[in-house]
This record gives structure tokens, C-alpha cells and sequence, in this order.
């Protein structure tokens, strides 16, 4: 797959560092950008390196048809934990992952080192020995081919139902991949992956600067999107994992940190003190 770089083997917490700098500066003088230094970019760390860049939603096999039937149980069953009900179907599909349904949604960081640390950090009963790795991409880059935006345009539209929202226009662009809109629409078209960010509705998101992409019908992953020229990724060695996780928790990027709750403050003091 010809992506954007070269891959790149990552020993270090900083060896990650230099190598982006080094390839920031390489998009900075091939996109020519006079009004930015630089596009964004995002980032996603992935224990394995051969899982493709796919939503869970396809990953395991779901359809559209199943999403609404998803959607409309959680929907029925979900209302007495509710302290306030999502108000639009983009509240309700964010809700739902989060609590662990399959989604069309795929996670993304703006933060290089939110994304290293999900590439090496341990699962538990997870005893494959695979090298990790750390996709790159160009949101914008990617939403010039799926949704036809202007190349030099760096604005990201937004997953969100407000009709008062200043820029109400971009978010429209999002709606055709709404599950109502997919399931609806006569047209069996197959669009490519769009990026857009979300509301940070909760502490979660909030720490993990969080942003999302989504999938369409097309089932294809997103680095096979337009051959994959928005895309690049580093490579994890498997026996450098465990000593870039160590790396990342001497700076305070832990699974407490990441995943705020008093469960995980229990293990965090438990392992401080040699508990597994």
C-alpha cells in the first residue's frame, strides 16, 4: 500500500517525537500551506499491526438494518439510567458506544502519545506477540475525497444535531452517514470514511482528546481509501512495547489517567505496590 511515508520501526517515546516532527516538516513543504503551518492530524495506536483501520461495526459482521435494531433496544431499555436523554440520533449513536455497542465510529487522538500508549499497553489475557502500531492521518485530507471539500480547507465539520450551530453548513455534510439517513435513502451508494470531531460530552473524551471517524456503507478500511494518500504509520517492535509503556507512565500517561474511575484507582495503587 503506497501511503503517504514510509513506515518507520518506533523504539522510543521519543524516537516517535522525532520521527512526526521530521514528517510534519515533509507535509508542510509538499502541501505548500500559506494560510497553516500545517494541516491536523490524528492518531490511532493499535496493539496489532495487521488489524485494518474498520469499525467494529464491520469488523464483526453488522449491517445497517441491525444498527436501527441496536439503536431502537438501547433506546427502549436505556431510559431509567438516564440522568438527560440524548436529544438528537448523533447523542444517541455517541451514547451507545460508549457504553459498548458495535458503531460505524472509529476512535482517533489529536494526541501522538494518547495514540502510542493504545499501541503498546498490555490487555489483560492478551498473550499475542505482535508488533504495534500507529496510524497517522490527514482528517482533512480524507474529507477532501469523501465528502468533496476544497483540498486547502482545514475546517472539520462536527456530529451534532444543533440547528443553531454557526457552522451548520459543514456539519450537514455529516448527516448522509447517519443510521436514519443510510436506512432511508433509495439510493444504494457506498461513500468513502468521512473525520469529523464531536461534542467532548464526558471526562473520557475530554483526556483523550478524542475525534472520530466514520464509516459509510462502503466496508472498505480507511487506509485503502484513495490509496491510502492520507495515511502513514510506525511500526511498534513487539519487544519495545513494554518498555515505551513504562516510558509513558513515568510522564503520567496511564490507564488511570485515560480511563478515569475508582476502579482503575484501585489497580493503579494496587500495582504500585507490586499487585498484578
Amino acid at each position: 500500500m503506497p501511503y503517504l511515508f514510509n513506515e518507520e520501526p518506533i523504539k522510543s517515546m521519543a524516537n516517535l517525537l522525532s520521527w512526526l516532527r521530521k514528517d510534519e516538516s515533509r507535509i508542510r513543504t509538499a502541501l505548500s500551506r500559506a494560510r497553516h503551518p500545517k494541516p491536523p492530524i490524528w492518531f490511532r495506536g493499535l496493539r496489532d499491526i495487521s488489524r485494518p483501520l474498520l469499525p467494529t461495526f464491520y469488523r464483526e459482521g453488522y449491517n445497517v438494518q441491525d444498527e436501527v435494531y441496536l439503536m431502537n433496544l438501547f433506546k427502549q431499555n436505556s431510559h431509567e439510567f438516564l440522568t438527560q436523554v440524548p436529544s438528537s440520533e448523533w447523542e444517541w449513536m455517541f451514547l451507545m458506544r460508549h457504553h459498548g455497542l458495535p458503531s460505524r465510529l472509529i476512535d482517533w487522538t489529536e494526541n501522538p502519545l494518547v495514540g502510542l500508549y493504545f499501541a503498546v499497553r498490555p490487555r489483560e489475557h492478551d498473550t499475542t506477540n505482535t508488533d504495534g502500531v500507529i496510524w497517522c492521518l490527514l482528517p482533512t485530507q480524507l474529507n477532501h475525497t469523501s465528502l468533496g471539500w476544497p483540498i486547502d480547507d482545514d475546517s472539520l465539520p462536527m456530529f451534532t444535531g444543533d440547528t443553531a450551530e454557526y457552522s451548520r453548513a459543514e456539519n450537514d455534510s455529516l448527516q448522509l452517514y447517519l443510521p436514519s439517513d443510510l436506512r432511508g435513502s433509495p439510493s444504494p451508494d457506498a461513500r468513502p470514511p468521512a473525520a469529523g470531531i464531536s461534542p467532548r460530552t464526558n471526562r473520557r473524551m475530554q483526556i483523550q482528546m478524542g475525534v472520530f471517524t466514520i464509516h459509510h456503507r462502503d466496508n472498505s478500511p480507511v487506509e485503502a481509501v484513495d490509496s491510502g494518500a492520507h495515511v502513514w504509520r510506525y511500526m511498534i517492535p513487539q519487544e519495545r512495547k513494554q518498555s515505551i509503556y513504562q516510558e509513558l507512565n513515568r510522564i503520567g500517561i496511564t490507564e488511570r489517567v485515560l480511563f478515569p474511575s475508582l476502579d482503575n484507582v484501585a489497580r493503579e495503587a494496587k500495582h504500585l505496590l507490586g499487585g498484578h
